[in-house]
């Protein structure tokens, strides 16, 4: 058998991915991002060891953390979005400096709650091609997830540049999620979404 000389092959149109994708926190889109959304599984992988071990060994490597996370760069910051990227704000019209609605971050040392998680953030891109998978789409679905990381710069003469970071939790009450080792993200594919 001769040996490829590209990764091109029939599949190859169906299986891009196309554009930059969308992040959706359960059925709403989260907002207009500057630039891709990217996934990293974060996956750490730990060799056993022993006396005399001169290199990993195929066999005694397991996983030992997963702490996936989905990150971009977005445009735009919604009242709606104040919630989900400081979990467990209150929102007040008391004590704002210029008398209007403020949102305060919750205290530090305290539990989140369990209605402080996101719920169904999913990243989403459409696969291309011009089979019957056309216009079919690949997910990255965290059932559960906290958005652990933000700043927001302002950019002179461009829109707001927002980067932020939503990592996946593990939920035991969910169905198919209740190992404590269980992997808490899918990867799935969809014909619709």
């Amino acid at each position: 058998m001769t040996a490829p000389l590209t990764g091109y092959t029939s599949a190859l149109p169906t299986d891009v991915l196309l554009d930059s994708g969308v992040l959706y926190v359960g059925a709403t889109v989260f907002g207009a991002f500057a630039g891709g959304i990217k996934f990293d599984p974060a996956v750490t992988y730990k060799g056993i060891d022993f006396d005399g071990k001169r290199s990993p060994v195929a066999g005694l490597d397991r996983v030992t953390m997963r702490m996936p996370k989905i990150s971009g760069t977005v445009i735009q910051l919604s009242t709606t979005m104040i919630a989900q990227i400081e979990p467990g704000s209150a929102t007040t019209a008391t004590g704002a400096w210029t008398g209007a609605t403020s949102y305060a971050p919750k205290s530090a040392g305290q539990l989140l709650a369990s209605g402080d998680y996101l719920s169904n953030v999913r990243a989403i891109w459409q696969r291309g091609g011009a089979t019957s998978s056309a216009g079919s789409y690949v997910q990255v679905r965290f059932p559960s997830a906290l958005l652990t990381k933000y700043d927001i710069t302002g950019q002179d003469g461009a829109e707001v540049a927002i980067a932020i970071e939503i990592e996946a939790r593990l939920d035991p009450t969910l169905s198919g999620f209740s190992n404590i080792g269980a992997a808490p993200f899918r990867i799935e594919y969809l014909t619709t979404v």
